[in-house]
């Protein structure tokens, strides 16, 4: 078998491959390569696969595997604007000018391929990848998210302890499906998408595994099955809300800055006043804002979290307090009820 490989374009996928796979996961550092109708390389984090097509070659049977470093460390500098690829029984050969790198194949995989599965959602990269990026802003490793339909809406949704991320999407519902994933592979779908740098339109599909397709791309994402809690329905209605104090983010990042990732910070409200208090060991943090506060609340929350999810809000903030929680539009605080 032999292709030819257009080298900006193998090297906008490796550069996809590379942040689907994630920093942390060196026993899936390969590419794999097979053929669907053109040369597609695979990758994956052992939860999430992604299957790109990259030029066009002749048929061959199963899939092979290329440490991801090797195929990188080959293209360093190269300014050629083709790849060349070549199969044998024994061995797959790269050239590029004056330069050839060969490998020994260790026997080939069997092919793999998406799992069957339904339309169930269109939207657009742009706002999906924006939405994804919000909700898993607060989350660590072993965390879930999740993605579906809510009554008419297309929902984001994600919680910790103390925070609750929702954001309606922008797109068409075509079937009522919620899925949950894990934050790690969402992370890695958020850094793959920002190297991609397109806005394009995206199918989702839904089968044993969540499906994520364009023209240029396939995801596949594995979690299960799942259901909103009906509450969302309370978050997702418009209450009487208030303007957030200026420097409230200053206040949230300087606490991140000042108090280890562990700690919290609780922040109360009270007649003409937001307060900030922090402490651990002998450091302790304490900020106050003008404020006249709609009604009295009090919640303990990580300054690490908040501030990663504030981020990625817009730059107006609102608040509405009631019913045991504080919240700004798409960002719900839990506080216990007062006394």
């Amino acid at each position: 078998m032999r292709a030819t490989i257009d080298l900006s374009s193998l090297s906008l996928w490796l550069k996809f491959c590379n942040k689907l796979i994630g920093s942390s996961e060196f026993s899936f550092g390969n590419v794999y390569f097979s053929y669907s109708g053109g040369l597609v390389v695979r990758a994956t984090d052992g939860c999430l696969h992604g299957w790109m097509k990259t030029g066009e070659c002749e048929p061959f049977d199963g899939e092979i595997s290329i440490p991801l470093r090797l195929l990188k460390g080959f293209l360093v500098g190269e300014s050629s604007e083709f790849l060349n690829l070549t199969l044998t029984e024994n061995e797959i050969a790269l050239s590029s000018g004056n330069e050839t790198l060969r490998m020994k194949l260790m026997g080939k995989r069997e092919k793999q391929v998406p799992v069957e599965h339904e339309p169930v959602a269109k939207s657009d990269l742009l706002n999906f990848n924006r939405a994804l990026n919000f909700v898993t802003s607060p989350l660590e490793e072993g965390d879930f998210a999740l993605f579906g339909s809510f009554q008419k809406d297309l929902l984001m949704f994600a919680s910790t302890r103390s925070i609750i991320c929702l954001t309606r999407l922008q797109g068409e519902l075509m079937k009522p499906f919620t899925f949950s994933f894990p934050y790690m592979s969402a992370r890695h779908i958020v850094k793959a998408f920002e190297v991609y740098a397109k806005n394009v339109q995206l199918t989702f599909g839904l089968g044993e595994a969540l499906l994520i397709r364009s023209n240029d791309f396939t995801l596949q994402l594995c979690g299960e099955h799942a259901a909103f809690d009906p509450r969302v329905g309370d978050f997702l209605q418009r209450k009487e809300t208030y303007v957030v104090p200026k420097n409230f983010r200053r206040f949230v990042s300087k606490a991140a800055w000042l108090m280890p990732r562990e700690s919290t910070v609780r922040i109360e409200c009270v007649k003409n006043s937001m307060r900030f208090f922090g402490a651990y060991g002998g450091v302790s943090y304490k900020a106050i804002l003008p404020f006249d506060c709609p009604l009295k609340f009090e919640f303990e929350i990580s300054p690490h979290r908040l501030r990663s999810a504030l981020a990625r809000m817009s730059d107006k903030l609102m608040i509405s307090i009631g019913d045991g929680f504080v919240k700004t539009p798409s960002l719900t605080i839990f506080s216990p009820p007062q006394s």
